[in-house]
């Protein structure tokens, strides 16, 4: 799949409530929680001149008391210069959000099988599923189960130690039959239980369950500072596929 195919791939997994579509493009809000669901995606052709969709895109962020924020994709290393839309914002004075991130990309197949703790999967995140995950360090606003259940289909991974979880991680599968995609999102593991094996165990079971439901390719998002995270996932066999990062107007 090309970028812009894997990125409306990526959508349909993280899936904001309020969504709009400005010709191709897809607005998303979702009070503020996670960069996704709050930022529109430019792929295709807004229906309007450039100048036009980023000024339409800008008011309809700035009408719900949100940050105007675009997501742009691009290829991983040096390739050709910004693409107009990239070149518009930056002469309008929008910044890149700190936190870049890679999107990393596997068979399935080639993910391998892990021996380890017992993986529990439910259908819905419980209280101590929620009390663990972080998302950039902040404690989850009441949207975020919303977002957490936002997919056709997914599911919650933990390892419990005396009741209590100490790793955890979503999975879901979106995609047309044959073509179903799964994606791992929310991976947390408690700071006192790292370097264990346990995020290598949940990758494995969050695949095979991404598996029983049909997908054959699994994607995830990890930022690209955070080199445990890729390192964890080079191992399970993930590639980089691109990168991307955010546009905040001033």
């Amino acid at each position: 799949m090309d970028i812009e195919d894997l990125e409306r791939a990526a959508a349909r997994h993280w899936q904001a409530p309020e969504q709009e579509r400005l010709g191709d493009w897809l607005l998303r809000a979702a009070e503020g929680f996670t960069g996704r669901a709050n930022s529109a995606l430019p792929l295709g052709d807004p229906g309007v001149p450039l100048p036009e969709a980023v000024a339409a895109t800008k008011d309809w962020y700035r009408r719900r008391a949100l940050p105007p924020m675009i997501v742009v994709p691009a290829v991983l290393h040096q390739g050709p210069p910004p693409g107009p839309l990239e070149n518009l914002l930056a002469e309008r004075g929008w910044l890149p959000r700190p936190g870049p991130a890679i999107v990393m990309t596997s068979a399935i197949a080639d993910i391998p099988a892990r021996q380890g703790p017992d993986v529990r999967l439910d259908p819905e995140p419980d209280e101590s599923w929620l009390a663990l995950y972080r998302y950039r360090g902040q404690e989850l606003p009441p949207i975020a189960r919303t977002l957490l259940m936002s997919a056709p289909w997914q599911a919650f991974a933990s390892v419990r130690q005396d009741g209590r979880v100490v790793a955890c991680g979503r999975i879901s599968v979106a995609g047309d039959p044959g073509e179903q995609w799964g994606a791992i999102t929310a991976v947390e593991v408690d700071p006192g239980c790292q370097r264990q094996g346990l995020g290598a165990a949940l990758t494995s079971a969050l695949a095979a369950a991404a598996a029983g439901r049909g997908a054959r390719r699994v994607l995830l998002q990890v930022e690209t500072d955070n080199a445990p995270a890729r390192a964890l996932y080079s191992r399970c066999g993930f590639r980089d596929s691109h990168r991307y990062h955010y546009m905040i107007a001033p």
